[in-house]
């Protein structure tokens, strides 16, 4: 499947919605989260956002829809098979931040 890339606009509209402080594109966050505990394996994302409602986890959504960007869930990050991995680059939907209680 062909995806398209993350484009400066998307990141905006990202940080729009998540708050600017909870998106991230250094080198650093995107190698973080590029790999789980899975040996040896790294597909670092181009942007990785952590949303705080479901709310926004569905406007990110919309966006990756619309713009068929690849997203990726994540939790801990400690999965040992790489099923959280985003293979495909695109947007790394971190959980850390989110709350049923708004």
């Amino acid at each position: 499947m062909q995806f398209n890339k993350v484009t400066t606009t998307i990141i905006e509209s990202l940080k729009k919605i998540a708050g600017e402080e909870f998106v991230f594109t250094d080198a650093e966050s995107l190698h973080k989260y590029g790999h789980d505990e899975t040996e040896d394996l790294n597909f670092p994302p181009q942007v990785v956002v952590k949303p705080r409602t479901a709310e926004e986890i569905a406007e990110i959504l919309k966006i990756c829809n619309k713009e068929n960007i690849p997203l990726t869930p994540r939790g801990a990050g400690t999965g040992l098979s790489g099923g959280a991995l985003p293979v495909y680059g695109g947007i790394v939907l971190s959980m850390e931040r989110f709350s049923l209680k708004q």
